[in-house]
């Protein structure tokens, strides 16, 4: 089964019960993701599957003696995640904004001094709840791309109204008009927030113009990445921020890499937030979430197996 037709079968049946469940007391909230919890040990232990041997390469790329041990804070965090994304769609979310830490804000606030900045994430348990509490501070422009599944893009539509800021919807809004209103926001100071760890096959060369791809290397492999953060941080003449977010019981933490200074070459420019982000998913690998996807668990199996 692949990982998106997963995803669609989790969410249709987590659906049903998420509007109850989000309304009930914490310890109720965690006996029930306790029990998902118990699903994904399942899947984990299951023979055959590639949940373990992608985590147990994942594991050693980062020199890590126990994927056990990283597998168990990824399901903590991601029903961790979860359960603050569906307190703040059903109207909870002063609790989490209060959550939000920025160990680095004088930076955050530096940048904005001159232009708007880009801060591209991986796919982390904590982003949503983080994108809300960063626009209760700073003007904020969230990017997404709604799934091909109708049901869930409604959803999620309706989830990303509650995050506080502009939202652009940039798989299905008119390319030219995405693209203006993109740069407008750079240039006047705001932050525009994308995740950037979906990839590909890579291009035959440098660039993939059609495909919106770009060559880089990560954890060793030749991966497609996408082409959208160079492209406009050149245009726009702004920089590019890597991050993370990290999660505790009690707080949602901004982790910001090195800044990436853009240059002429959008392949160079690539690479270097690329090695960044890499650092950061070896830093906080239970809480990247896309080690699963069928590409990035290629990428980390690849090497270790040949």
């Amino acid at each position: 089964m692949s990982f998106s037709k997963t995803k669609d079968r989790f969410f249709s049946f987590y659906e049903t019960i998420a509007s109850w469940l989000a309304r009930r007391p914490r310890p109720i909230r965690r006996a029930v993701y306790s029990v998902f919890g118990t699903v994904l040990w399942g899947i984990y232990l299951l023979p055959g599957n590639k949940v373990r041997p992608t985590l147990v390469a994942l594991a050693k790329h980062i020199g890590s003696s126990s994927p056990a041990k990283i597998y168990m804070g990824f399901v903590r965090n991601l029903f961790l995640g979860i359960d603050r994304l569906e307190r703040v769609r059903h109207g909870f979310g002063a609790e989490i904004d209060d959550m939000l830490v920025i160990p680095e804000s004088n930076r955050i606030e530096q940048l904005l001094d001159q232009k708007g900045f880009i801060l591209v994430l991986p796919h982390v348990h904590g982003s949503f709840a983080m994108a809300r509490g960063l626009s209760q501070v700073y003007p904020v422009m969230s990017l997404v791309r709604l799934t091909k599944n109708k049901k869930r893009a409604d959803a999620q539509w309706n989830l990303y109204q509650q995050i506080g800021c502009d939202v652009l919807d940039v798989r299905n809004g008119d390319p030219t008009s995405v693209a203006r209103k993109m740069l407008r926001k750079l240039k006047s100071g705001t932050i525009v927030v994308g995740v950037v760890d979906r990839i590909d096959n890579p291009p035959t060369g440098p660039t993939d113009e059609t495909g919106d791809l770009v060559s880089a290397l990560a954890f060793g492999e030749r991966i497609g990445v996408t082409s959208w953060p160079a492209r406009f941080a050149i245009k726009a003449g702004v920089p590019i921020v890597p991050a993370t977010v990290e999660q505790t019981d009690t707080e949602i933490r901004l982790i910001l890499g090195k800044t990436i200074v853009p240059t002429a070459n959008m392949g160079t420019t690539t690479q270097d937030w690329m090695n960044e982000l890499e650092l950061l998913f070896r830093s906080y690998p239970e809480e990247w979430a896309f080690w699963l996807d069928k590409h990035w668990s290629r990428v980390l199996r690849k090497n270790l197996t040949e």
